[in-house]
């Protein structure tokens, strides 16, 4: 259906490209198209775009710059590589983007997420939508969206001839031995602008508040980025190049380890100003090359690779109909392609032919949405939207280690050819179904704000909100669970894992209310609250795996072998935030408190995995002339209520102590140092899953939960030039 209106929505767009009138008329017709401002930005979403520099020197994950933000919370992965939830939902459950592009996780345990492209040094801002999303910021996901945007193209003011700038930095944190730098420059006309950023990171393995080492947390990143930009009258016209290199990221808390990981992605935009509005378009193409391998510090070998690549395109145009309406109707298109094979292992049982885990998959979405603001009165505005998805899907016929794809089959260890049952059975009966689905998707947003006076604010949303399955969930196929199943695993539970190919798409139905109260000017104090409920029919979830494979998780206890199912499921909790000025004594005192808790519970009867128990973050900060400072401490209460399906860990309750402090020495240099985890706590990470290297399969030593990091004392230096 929608693949008819894919050509449609683009001669619909074409059809306004023509100006209508010169660029002093456009002024004149276009004062009430503001993005920032607007209830879309603000009914439901946050922005980060200055806090996040006092934060970038303590951690290479660009996720981790959310932490402060009530409700966010992150499922450990690599250094750069964790995973966050909104209000328990994470994942492929939020719509996260870099600079408009949909990057997917192009690998079986997700360590290349799309947050782990960009570094904290490249960004501009972070726009974060919690639970009832406007359906202009994507579709294809129930929890929220992260939108990450790099830095704006720079350009010189008419008659200045040419403008350079640039930035140069430095780091160190002591746990882990972690040695970052970074660099940007620029090269700006007042109609053309060419921008370089990268950064490096060299990171060891860091200990845990008991001074023990951590195995496979270690790590090395190279990210670079070009921007290009052209200005022409109200047209702007940009490309980005980025390539990133991580050759090792280790994951404590999977069976495997990142060994290779090189992408390449375009980004070209275009945005322009006519008589009846805005329009903004894009294209853009990924491809990543990953590999995987066990580290020796957890011993044994078994590589996997991964050929992916993301393409789409979109288009937005935004009109005033009146003073007080805004429409806003768009078009969008997404294409993930993957190739999941694990290389034979001469002389072992990982051979003699390649496994192939997904072959020629591929998920294509097409996307229209409409959108309308409604400004009905001074007090009161209103949001509605619409957006309907096709989501097609589809894979190639798959084979084990021991059959190859033209139906040979070879023996272990040189052994004579045999009918194999560990993986003919399984293929044989995956290649036999029909692998193609078609998932239509609505979503319905409907958001209200009434601005009782300047010091109240109550916000009131809606949704329906729609994900179908990724490519791994409804196509992993083998029921072996020691080593096949077990290497499907983004959770980090150490479970293994089987995917169903007729999962039904989740259906999201989400209530959320927000009281925001403040005084007058908007700089003594400030309490929001905002509690929320969201019902989730088909939610994708586990069931156990009772298929009779003689390979089985009972070497490993405690473990378990699950495949997915859908199951209907419920989340509800409450954020809290606010802050309250002190006064002045030797500089200006502020307080700042976030509070989050969510509860979620499956239909069956069990507790949704790694949701994050009750917890708070407190901070006093200091602000005098050219010093900034904070003391903060993160409280999580114990998590007790566990996923009984995935055998999921109790871990205790912990408070941790962060110190920083910067000080601009002038306009141009920056210092910034701090103590993370000032106490030195020994403590369990709720979200960590299990260590892998903790467990001894061979004499039934369950693994323990991941730990966290002790001590860091970090310093960083910034100039600008």
């Amino acid at each position: 259906m929608l693949l008819s209106l894919s050509p449609l929505a683009l001669a619909f767009a074409s059809a306004f490209s023509a100006h209508a009138a010169p660029a002093e008329e456009q002024a004149k017709l276009l004062p009430a198209i503001e993005v920032k401002g607007s209830i879309d930005e603000v009914a439901f979403g946050n922005t980060i775009n200055k806090d996040h520099k006092k934060q970038q020197f303590a951690s290479d994950d660009t996720a981790k710059l959310l932490e402060n933000m009530p409700g966010l919370s992150f499922y450990t992965g690599g250094g750069v590589s964790s995973l966050p939830a909104i209000n328990g939902l994470a994942d492929d459950r939020l719509k996260i983007s870099v600079d408009g592009m949909t990057i997917t996780s192009a690998c079986p345990n997700h360590m290349n997420p799309a947050l782990s492209y960009i570094a904290p040094v490249a960004l501009s801002h972070i726009n974060v939508y919690a639970g009832v999303v406007p359906v202009s910021q994507g579709g294809d996901s129930i929890g929220g969206a992260i939108h990450v945007v790099s830095a704006a193209p720079e350009f010189a003011k008419p008659g200045q001839g040419y403008k350079t700038s640039g930035n140069l930095s430095a780091y160190y944190r002591g746990n882990g031995d972690v040695k970052g730098a970074s660099a940007r420059a620029s090269l700006a006309a007042d109609d053309f602008s060419l921008t370089y950023t990268g950064n490096t990171v060299d990171a060891g393995n860091y200990e845990d508040g008991d001074g023990e080492v951590v195995g496979a947390s270690r790590y090395k990143v190279r990210n670079n980025a070009v921007k290009l930009a052209m200005k022409q009258g109200d047209d702007l016209f940009s490309l980005d190049i980025g390539w990133q290199d991580i050759p090792l990221q280790g994951f404590p808390n999977q069976a495997m380890d990142m060994t290779y990981n090189k992408s390449l992605s375009l980004n070209a935009a275009y945005s322009g100003e006519f008589s009846w509005g805005l329009l903004e378009t894009r294209a853009y193409r990924q491809s990543v090359r990953h590999k995987m391998d066990i580290l020796p510090e957890k011993g044994g070998q078994m590589p996997m690779d991964t050929d992916a690549a993301d393409l789409g395109y979109s288009l937005l145009a935004t009109s005033s109909l009146t003073e007080n309406q805004t429409l806003r109707l768009g078009h969008e298109f997404h294409q993930y392609s993957l190739d999941d094979w694990w290389p034979a292992l001469a002389n072992s049982f990982m051979g003699p032919h390649d496994f192939w885990n997904i072959r020629d998959g591929k998920r294509q979405r097409f996307a229209l949405f409409a959108e309308l603001d409604n400004q009905l009165n001074q007090k009161l505005s209103t949001q509605l939207g619409a957006r309907l998805e096709q989501v097609r899907m589809n894979t190639g016929d798959v084979s084990g280690y021991h059959s190859a794809a033209d139906g040979s089959y070879g023996g272990m260890m040189g052994s004579t050819p045999y009918d194999d049952s560990t993986y003919k059975t399984d293929a044989d009966a995956f290649n036999a179904q029909d692998h193609h689905t078609d998932d239509l998707n609505l979503d319905l947003t409907a958001a209200l704000r009434y601005v009782r006076n300047e010091t109240q604010t109550y916000d009131l949303g809606l949704s329906r909100k729609t994900r179908s399955p990724n490519l791994h969930e409804r196509y992993i196929w083998s029921n072996e669970a020691m080593m096949a199943g077990l290497m499907n695993n983004w959770f980090g539970d150490l479970n293994s894992y089987v995917g169903d190919i007729n999962l039904e798409p989740e259906v999201a139905y989400s209530l959320r209310m927000s009281a925001d109260w403040h005084d007058a000017a908007d700089k003594d104090w400030q309490l929001k609250v905002t509690p929320f409920y969201t019902l989730v029919q088909d939610y994708i979830n586990v069931e156990p795996n009772t298929n009779p494979n003689p390979y089985n998780m009972s070497m490993l206890v405690g473990r378990q072998s699950l495949r997915f199912a859908n199951d209907d499921a419920k989340l509800y909790g409450v954020d809290v935030s606010g802050s309250k000025a002190l006064g002045q004594w030797a500089g200006d005192w502020t307080v700042r408190s976030t509070i989050a808790y969510v509860r979620g519970k499956a239909d069956s009867g069990d507790n949704l995995y790694n949701i994050m128990p009750l917890n708070m973050r407190l901070a006093l900060e200091h602000h005098q002339g050219p010093w900034r400072s904070s003391l903060e401490t993160e409280m999580v209460a114990s998590k007790d209520r566990l996923s009984t399906l995935r055998a999921e860990q109790q871990t205790a309750g912990y408070a941790l102590v962060n110190l920083r402090t910067s000080v601009e020495l002038t306009a141009t240099i920056r210092l910034d140092a701090g103590v993370d985890n000032l106490f030195d706590r020994a403590y369990r990470l709720p979200l960590g899953g299990l260590e892998y290297a903790s467990a001894d399969m061979m004499m039934g030593i369950d693994p323990s939960t991941m730990r966290g990091a002790g001590r860091s004392v970090n310093a960083g230096i910034s100039v600008d030039f």
